[in-house]
């Protein structure tokens, strides 16, 4: 049927030097939880399940499945993206993984981004609509510009994923506590705003209008115009994902804890601030201690690296849930 892959059971301080920023308002986050064996299952394929018209009888179960959906892939590649999948539930929390163990989760490895002209394209589509036996899709490519499964974009995809199908949004505690830190978060932007003009520095914009997924309302957070536009098409409430358009769900919490949990991991090996600039135009600094206050490289720039504070309520989440057996 499948192969099972065994997992391992605002009142404020300001130091002018380097410009160290600290939130006396909030506390470290401390979950009960410490280091349980996940029994989360991970697959590494599933039988007669590689055609679209295969679909309907795949055999999927709850996990994680791991598929080399183009035939390109070496054993190599899928292996690296299997071993970063065992990763993420090895480290995060018991909660996290009550979740995946109650959804169906594929993460495809893929040469480039689907275009829907070949077989192992319309698999992938017809994989990502196919709600009532796969609930969340990812893609992984190894030829889209980079391999990706040399970098550490499994773990931002997996974040992605949990996020977009997995948390249960408002309806489970994990889900709401997600939501309550990326509004915390882009309170936080509004917030820093203020102190980096009193400073006269540079503050932190996040345009959230490439991963709206049609969802941005009138609280979006700050540098996202109204409306969208993208190549003189005007996107009401942000671009729609041709992938996670069924969602209905604001695709940047997902994406940007994505790129955080990769930095977290290696801040040398990631992919960056994705949607984050300076408001005056400067490229995010992808440096600095995540929401520490503290960038002594040059300290009129702090707010435009990790070390901002707004960064702070998606950090705790981070290691609340995600880094608490790390």
């Amino acid at each position: 049927m499948f192969k099972k892959i065994l997992f391992l059971p605002v009142v404020m301080s300001l130091l002018l030097q380097g410009c160290k920023i600290e939130d006396a308002s909030e506390s470290n986050l401390t979950p009960s939880q410490t280091n349980t064996p996940s029994g989360v299952n991970v697959y590494s394929s599933i039988d007669h399940c590689s055609k679209v018209d295969d679909i309907p009888n795949c055999s999927f179960q709850k996990g994680i499945y791991v598929l080399a959906i183009a035939p390109s892939i070496t054993t190599e590649q899928h292996q690296r993206v299997i071993k970063q999948v065992n990763n993420f539930v090895k480290w995060s929390h018991k909660d996290v993984h009550e979740r995946f163990n109650n959804k169906t989760v594929v993460i495809g490895v893929m040469a480039t981004e689907p275009t829907g002209q070949s077989q192992e394209d319309k698999f992938a589509f017809a994989l990502s609509q196919a709600t009532s036996q796969v609930h969340g899709l990812e893609l992984v490519f190894t030829n889209k510009g980079k391999d990706e499964t040399l970098s550490l974009t499994t773990y931002q995809k997996l974040m992605q994923v949990f996020d977009y199908y997995v948390d249960g949004n408002s309806n489970t505690l994990i889900g709401s506590e997600l939501n309550d830190a990326y509004q915390n978060f882009k309170t936080k932007l509004t917030t820093y705003k203020r102190t980096a003009d009193q400073q006269s520095f540079e503050a932190l914009f996040f345009n959230e209008c490439n991963y709206g997924n049609g969802q941005l309302k009138v609280d979006r957070a700050l540098g996202t115009p109204t409306p969208c536009i993208k190549n003189g098409t005007p996107h009401i409430g942000g671009v729609v994902d041709h992938i996670h358009g069924k969602t209905q769900v604001n695709l940047n919490p997902g994406a940007l804890l994505g790129l955080m949990y990769e930095y977290k991991l290696d801040p040398g090996n990631n992919e960056g601030g994705g949607e984050l600039v300076g408001n005056l135009g400067t490229t995010f600094i992808n440096q600095g201690n995540i929401a520490s206050g503290f960038y002594p490289d040059d300290g009129s720039k702090m707010y435009v690296t990790w070390a901002n504070p707004a960064f702070r309520p998606l950090n705790q989440y981070l290691n609340k849930y995600f880094f608490i057996n790390k």
